[in-house]
C-alpha cells in the first residue's frame, strides 16, 4: 500500500514510454508507441503486438491510451538465434558485429551484449524473432545463414539460427488518445472513479491493512481469513488493473488514500472453500 495525492496516483497508474534502443524483445518495434503519441498514429509489423494494452503512458505531462487494430498481413520469416559464449576454439565464417546489416544487429545485440557467463558447454542462450521479407532481402542470417560467428570485442560467438520458417506477419496501426492532460487531472479522475474506503473491518484484517501500509503483508498461510477477507472485499470492487491472479485498486483507508497493489496468485481458486469473513471488531467502550 502506498500513501499516494492526486499526482503520485497518476504516477503510479501510467507507464513510461519504451525507448527506441532496446526494452523489448529483438525485432520488437521499441518506438511505435511513441511514434504513436507523437504523431496520432503510427504502424509497425510483427508476429504479436509490440504494445500490449495496459495503463496509460505519461509523456510531457500528458497521459495517452494506446490501442492498436490489425490492417492486414506481410510475408516474413519467423527464426530463432542461438549464442555459444563457451567456445574454446571455431572455425568458421566471422563476421564482426559493426559489420552486420542494420536488421541483423538489432536481433544479435542483446545476445552480445547481454550476460555472457553462461559458460555452459554448447549454445548458452538464444531468442525468437521476425523477420518481413523486406528485412531478410539485406539480412546475412535470414532465410540463409551466411557466417557462422560474429565477432564482438575481441570475442568470437558462434551463432546458430533455426529454422527461419516462412510466416503471414500482421500489420498492425496504433493509435493514441489522450487521456488527461496533466498528472493532476489524470489523478483527480482515478480518485473519483475507482476509490474506495474500507470500514467494518475486523482486527484481523485491520492487522493485514497496517502491515502493507507500512510495507508490504504476506500472507504466511493459506486459510489466513483476514487476508482471504480482503481479497474478497477487492475482488468486489472496480480495479485499475488486474487479472485473475491479483491487482492494482485506489483505496481509502484511515483517512489516507492508498495506491494498492495485491498479488494473490493462487490463493483464492475457483474451488476455493468459501471464506467466513471475520467479523467487524467493535470499537473500545468509552
Amino acid at each position: 500500500m502506498q500513501p499516494v495525492d492526486d499526482v503520485d496516483l497518476a504516477e503510479e497508474a501510467s507507464r513510461t514510454l519504451p525507448e527506441e534502443e532496446g526494452g523489448l524483445p529483438p525485432g520488437f518495434d521499441n518506438g511505435v508507441a511513441r511514434r504513436a503519441i507523437e504523431n496520432g498514429s503510427a504502424t509497425t509489423v510483427g508476429a504479436r503486438p509490440p504494445v500490449e494494452a495496459g495503463l496509460p503512458f505519461r509523456h510531457e505531462g500528458q497521459f495517452y491510451n494506446v490501442s492498436y487494430t490489425v490492417t492486414g498481413t506481410t510475408p516474413g520469416y519467423h527464426t530463432g538465434i542461438e549464442i555459444d559464449y563457451n567456445a574454446s576454439s571455431f572455425e568458421g565464417s566471422v563476421v564482426a558485429y559493426e559489420d552486420l546489416p542494420a536488421v541483423d544487429r538489432e536481433r544479435v545485440e542483446p545476445l552480445v551484449k547481454g550476460p555472457t557467463d553462461r559458460r555452459q558447454p554448447g549454445y548458452d542462450f538464444g531468442a525468437t524473432t521476425t523477420y518481413t521479407e523486406r528485412e531478410a532481402e539485406s539480412s546475412v542470417l535470414v532465410p540463409d545463414q551466411e557466417y557462422d560467428a560474429v565477432s564482438y570485442r575481441g570475442e568470437t560467438y558462434p551463432i546458430r539460427v533455426n529454422g527461419p520458417e516462412r510466416t503471414e506477419l500482421d500489420n498492425y496501426r496504433y493509435e493514441a488518445t489522450v487521456v488527461a492532460e496533466s498528472a493532476e487531472a489524470y489523478g483527480s479522475y482515478l480518485r473519483e472513479e475507482y476509490a474506495f474506503t474500507l470500514s467494518g473491518l475486523s482486527d484481523a484484517e485491520r492487522s493485514v491493512l497496517d502491515e502493507a501500509a507500512n510495507g508490504t503483508y504476506y500472507a504466511g498461510s493459506s486459510d489466513e481469513q483476514g487476508f482471504a477477507s480482503l481479497v474478497e472485499r477487492f475482488q468486489s470492487q472496480r480495479a485499475v488493473a488486474g487479472d485473475e491472479y491479483g491487482g492494482s485498486w485506489v483505496v481509502r483507508y484511515e483517512g489516507q488514500l492508498y495506491w494498492t497493489s495485491m498479488d494473490y496468485g493462487a490463493y483464492v481458486t475457483d474451488d476455493s472453500d468459501p471464506v467466513t469473513r471475520p467479523e467487524e471488531t467493535p470499537p473500545p467502550e468509552a
